[in-house]
């Protein structure tokens, strides 16, 4: 049965009216405007439509920079429930982008997406019986696909280049898929997360056949969905590119990068939480955020090449440990490095990281220690690292738009990523 809200096109107008719902904005304002591009798109006019915005109703969910909106009709018994996706000058989405998508940690806001569906069921008389859409665009999308394979809540999911949802995530909230990981894999082999996505896959798929993903190839967002855990479910319609220069993440990322991001990720949020900085405070935190970045950086690269430098001075039994660790040191930064050459070769952050010497340098004095590790090929290395550090503040980049904004090539990205640029390819479709 074709329903109101089986119209690709008129949903994702409305995601893109979302990200304008902001604290100031009146909800007679929000109705009359949704009213009226319900009635631009197709020709239908309600007189009564419910609007029940997250940051309006329920502040305190939205702390940690969740943000979602759901309309109903009741003359049609029909909700849209859309999810926001990341807002550039917002660090809280950037935050959980990597802390949760990436490593799997940080599910702030899958919490809040379950608690507006509990908000959403006492205000609405009808939830239970109403037909339900789910939408999302980019971290959005991420969002709705994890709650309904979560929750099973609605009728039909639309996606629009959307994150992958993240099977870490998804073994904290699900008991029952948890158990049959650990039925099928041996305790090794969960740690080795790549061997889990096509079972995982597989398993969702049964719940999965409503959701469709709308996605414009060459989208940058797969520099998220290359990531340790995340896996493909339902329905994908892939259009043309936009973006004829297209970098692929493993260009320059090799799986062992990827393993070794998911780690520093999820190191990275655990050391903020000892620092009693969560989710929800991490925008009065910005720069110890970004300190502590750095700092776990130093403690990971820098303090094992020191450690062993001590080791050869006093010539003590810790020698062999420290060369384990220094290759440890090596992992790392290889994989930061990496990533960054890789955002930077796409266009995402400053090409300052493609012309850096001391990364290019800290690489070739890197391969050399892993040959010998003496005193002087460790002390040689120090310098371009301290280089390096300073460097990888490119990353906090993406979470300023003036920043982005500044960066040459950026702005193509992220319009051909943003949902105006679907328009002309949603209308041909069918309802």
């Amino acid at each position: 049965m074709l329903r109101f809200f089986h119209n690709p096109l008129l949903v994702a107008k409305l995601a893109e009216y979302e990200y304008l719902i902001k604290g100031n904005k009146k909800q007679s304002t929000i109705e009359y405007k949704i009213k009226r591009l319900i009635k631009d798109i197709t020709g239908e006019v309600f007189d009564e439509i419910e609007v029940y915005n997250s940051g309006l109703s329920i502040p305190k969910i939205t702390k940690n920079g969740f943000q979602a909106t759901a309309i109903y009709i009741p003359q049609l018994n029909e909700l849209l429930v859309i999810y926001r996706g990341s807002e550039s000058e917002d660090i809280s989405d950037w935050f959980y982008n990597y802390t949760g998508i990436v490593s799997g940690e940080n599910t702030s806001q899958l919490d809040s997406a379950c608690q507006f569906t509990k908000f959403l069921k006492r205000k609405i008389i009808n939830f239970d019986s109403c037909y339900k859409v789910a939408a999302g665009h980019s971290l959005g999308g991420h969002l709705a696909i994890t709650v309904e394979l979560l929750k099973q809540t609605y009728q039909r999911v639309y996606t629009f280049n959307t994150a992958l949802p993240q099977l870490k995530q998804l073994r904290k909230y699900d008991k029952k898929f948890n158990k049959k990981l650990q039925e099928y894999f041996l305790e090794k082999d969960l740690e080795e997360t790549n061997k889990l996505q096509d079972f995982t896959a597989n398993y969702y798929a049964k719940n999965a056949h409503h959701i469709y993903n709308f996605v414009r190839k060459n989208d940058f967002v797969q520099s998220l969905n290359m990531t340790v855990g995340t896996f493909n479910v339902g329905k994908t319609i892939e259009f043309p590119a936009i973006i004829k220069k297209f970098v692929k993440p493993e260009e320059y990322l090799t799986e062992e990068d990827t393993y070794e991001l998911d780690k520093i990720f999820g190191d990275f949020y655990n050391r903020l939480l000892e620092k009693n900085i969560t989710p929800n405070n991490v925008v009065e935190n910005q720069k110890q955020v970004a300190d502590e970045f750095i700092g776990l950086l130093v403690e990971k690269i820098k303090t094992p090449i020191q450690k062993q430098i001590s080791n050869l001075r006093s010539k003590n039994n810790e020698q062999n440990d420290g060369r384990s660790k220094v290759a440890d040191s090596y992992r790392t930064f290889k994989a930061i490095y990496n990533y960054l050459l890789y955002l930077a070769y796409s266009g995402i952050i400053p090409d300052d990281v493609i012309k850096s010497k001391g990364g290019k340098d800290a690489t070739s004095l890197y391969k050399k220690v892993m040959g010998d590790t003496s005193k002087s090929n460790l002390k040689n290395l120090l310098k371009p690292l301290q280089e390096f550090y300073t460097l990888t503040r490119a990353i906090y980049t993406l979470t300023h738009a003036k920043a982005l904004d500044d960066v040459e090539g950026w702005s193509e990205i992220a319009k051909a990523h943003d949902l105006p640029a679907l328009y002309d390819e949603l209308v041909k479709l069918k309802s």
